[in-house]
């Protein structure tokens, strides 16, 4: 157990439109857990864009993370495009083979960046009075710097879904309130969702799969059974109320949140479905089915999913 002066993160790591989103803030309605997001992009969407927190405030005026800041800076918030820029720069694609070693063998993150985001992550426990910040950022990237970071102790998610629906769900066209004004959210072709997919979920297993601080589930396996989900991870961290998260009608009840980027799904709260959106199986080009099939087949039968479309899908 981390002792008193560190910060307990629960990392929700994989790729994106794997549910990330719904699956991080079912586990911040656990006892004693705040959900916040994809606290990488705090610096780009929050501070600088000014998007729209999960409470449905702008960031500039949710008095939660006008708190933490405050806590955490006083007067010297550091320069937002740096520190995003310092992110990007050290969390990109190119830079995943440096994190490919285990969490105890782990270099000390950036100095400069330790230092920002040290301050962050205590000062986020500290205003919401939890002692477990589930953080759904996703990059197996940025989970290496944060667990580079002293005072900082991570348990891991890995969160994995189907490629082909999540490539299918890059391809659609998806209204994104999150700026507080029309817009759409960012599309990728096959080939490159492919890519990431195996990248990104192959570098966060290699990286954490023999750390006790690590457990996979598929969002599929959630989808289906919430409840039992649900309470298996809370087992995983040791927090309880996961009796409180999925009523009887298997709809979740999430709490309002202070959400900083993520699937427009972060607004909701109160009591809300969960829906496994197998569309892609009837409706996807078959062409890019098998695509994505290809790109992605060294990990598919690992995950327990079949190569052929209408084979039966396989438990982990």
């Amino acid at each position: 157990m981390p002792s008193d002066s560190q910060v307990r993160v629960l990392y929700v790591g994989g790729t994106g439109r794997s549910g990330s989103t719904v699956v991080a803030n079912a586990l911040g309605a656990l006892d004693d857990a705040v959900s916040v997001g994809e606290v990488r992009y705090l610096w780009e969407r929050g501070i600088t864009e000014n998007r729209l927190c999960g409470c449905g405030q702008r960031f500039a005026n949710c008095p939660f993370w006008q708190q933490v800041l405050d806590t955490a800076y006083g007067t010297d918030v550091p320069n937002a495009h740096e520190v995003h820029r310092r992110l990007t720069e050290v969390t990109q694609l190119r830079t995943l083979p440096g994190f490919l070693r285990s969490p105890a063998e782990a270099s000390q993150a950036p100095a400069d960046l330790a230092d920002v985001l040290r301050p962050l992550y205590a000062a986020i426990a500290t205003v919401s009075g939890a002692s477990l910040v589930v953080d759904s950022s996703k990059l197996p990237t940025y989970a290496g710097v944060l667990a580079g970071v002293d005072g900082l102790t991570l348990d891991v998610v890995h969160l994995v879904r189907d490629p082909r629906a999540a490539a299918f769900s890059w391809k659609r066209t998806k209204e994104q309130p999150d700026r507080g004004r029309p817009g759409l959210m960012e599309q990728r072709g096959v080939v490159k969702s492919s890519v990431l997919w195996t990248a990104w979920n192959a570098g966060l297993e290699r990286a954490w799969r023999r750390s006790q601080n690590y457990t996979r589930v598929r969002y599929e396996t959630f989808a289906a059974h919430p409840a039992e989900t649900i309470a298996l991870l809370a087992d995983f961290v040791g927090h309880t109320g996961a009796d409180r998260v999925v009523d009887d009608e298997g709809r979740l009840h999430l709490p309002p949140n202070h959400t900083v980027a993520g699937n427009p799904a972060r607004m909701s709260a109160g009591p809300t479905p969960v829906r496994l959106d197998n569309e892609w199986a009837t409706a996807m080009n078959r062409r890019e089915v098998r695509v994505v099939s290809g790109l992605t087949a060294p990990l598919l039968g690992r995950y327990g999913y079949p190569r052929a479309v209408g084979a039966p899908d396989q438990e982990d």
